[in-house]
């Protein structure tokens, strides 16, 4: 395989940050149990590309939050290790990576995998960590333009594996909106594999009681701060993100970096923290199961995001191409796991097949209880002019 440019990470540090959270605070919003459980018996995966792990800030970390110390593992793969480059380099992205889960799921077992920034180096270390993992996190990413073909296509062997066997493996969708830093509309790559759960992230707005009160699309800047999303050029009917979760760094979360206390935002915190809420929904279920079925066939249970934009989409009634189907309530889906509802299984049954692509929701969402006209600055670009379109039918068929 070609080596790519150095793969970045996705975080964003606010100059002054309006509010922030810890990772517990969002996770309550979003209706995981976290007073209750923990994420017992669950190990983590995460992918680092640079940067180093310090104990002593997650110590910290757990300290202020009044939560036991996570166990964490530091795992090299082909001979890389944690290598601390400071406050301001990646060792920023790794802490807020660990911070997340350990504040959201601190029994969980968390498994830290550094390796050389490399396609070469990234894909083994997907490889390790999807074998030895239950969920796997990763917040490194590049356009999907700028990777090769065929090395897209052997990641994507790697990630439908890890479906298969019940490994979800979630994605920071970028931080540079519908351009990833191009100029032009692209997605972002490992995010667009059809088999990851694709992160987008939102602004997080919280009651004095902790509530959530409102959430939109995360956009500070369409071309430097804001959500990825948007659609494959590769993957055919890929969509992306599949869910979103807080990641404006004028929400952001706080983290600790170097012995600094920090805010830290973007798509990079939204991977861990479905990471970390799965773990809990997983303890408290006891098995595993689909996550991306479980939400495509079961819409119902997000929070639907359907306010801002990333540049060249919108956010709309149902999937759309900035937030996905929205935001997980992880009651509600907790809820629905115990109900017994079957959850189709990944590739199809029988016979199991290649993973395919999550199919456009756009043609089964009830659109019932919308005016047509609420639609209109939904179709306003040509990105969201087809989805508009059958949206108006689904709705007008609704309703006749």
């Amino acid at each position: 395989m070609t080596a790519l440019p150095s793969q970045p990470p996705y975080i964003r540090r606010p100059l002054a940050a309006a509010v922030s959270y810890n990772a517990r605070e969002v996770a309550k919003a979003y209706g995981c149990p976290v007073d209750d459980h923990d994420g017992t018996g669950v190990t983590i995966g995460i992918v680092e590309l640079g940067g180093g792990y310090d104990a002593a800030d997650l110590e910290a970390t757990a300290a202020g939050l009044g939560i036991p110390v996570a166990n964490v593992t530091v795992v090299g793969v082909d001979g890389a290790t944690s290598q601390s480059d400071g406050p301001n380099g990646a060792d920023g992205e790794v802490m807020l990576d660990i911070e997340v889960v350990a504040s959201v799921a601190p029994g969980a077992t968390q498994r830290v995998y550094f390796a050389p920034n490399t396609d070469a180096g990234f894909l083994d270390a997907i490889t390790q960590a999807t074998a030895e993992c239950d969920y796997v996190s990763i917040s490194w990413g590049g356009p999907e333009s700028s990777w090769d073909p065929a090395t897209l296509d052997s990641y994507e062997a790697v990630f439908a594996a890890a479906r298969a066997r019940g490994v979800a493996v979630f994605v920071a969708a970028g931080d540079s909106g519908s351009t990833d830093g191009t100029g032009k509309d692209v997605v972002d790559f490992p995010a667009s594999s059809p088999s990851v759960v694709g992160c987008g992230g939102t602004r997080l707005t919280l009651g004095a009681d902790g509530a959530r009160t409102a959430e939109v699309v995360w956009n500070d800047n369409p071309t430097s701060s804001a959500t990825g999303g948007g659609l494959s050029s590769h993957f055919p009917g890929r969509q992306v993100p599949d869910v979103a979760g807080n990641a404006d760094p004028q929400t952001g979360y706080q983290v600790r970096v170097d012995g600094q206390s920090a805010v830290i935002g973007g798509t990079s915190a939204v991977a861990p923290l479905y990471a970390a809420m799965t773990a809990v929904a997983r303890q408290v279920y006891g098995q595993p199961w689909d996550f991306l079925n479980t939400v495509l066939t079961n819409p119902d249970i997000c929070f639907d995001v359907t306010v801002g934009n990333n540049g060249g989409y919108k956010a709309g009634p149902g999937r759309d191409d900035v937030s996905g189907y929205g935001v997980v309530d992880i009651g509600k889906l907790v809820t629905l796991l115990q109900s017994g509802t079957q959850i189709p299984a990944p590739g199809g049954n029988p016979p199991p097949g290649p993973t395919p692509a999550p199919t456009p929701a756009d043609a089964t969402v009830a659109f019932t209880g919308h005016q047509l006209s609420e639609l209109t600055d939904w179709a306003a670009t040509p990105h969201e002019f087809h989805k508009a379109t059958v949206a108006a039918a689904a709705w007008t068929s609704a309703t006749s």
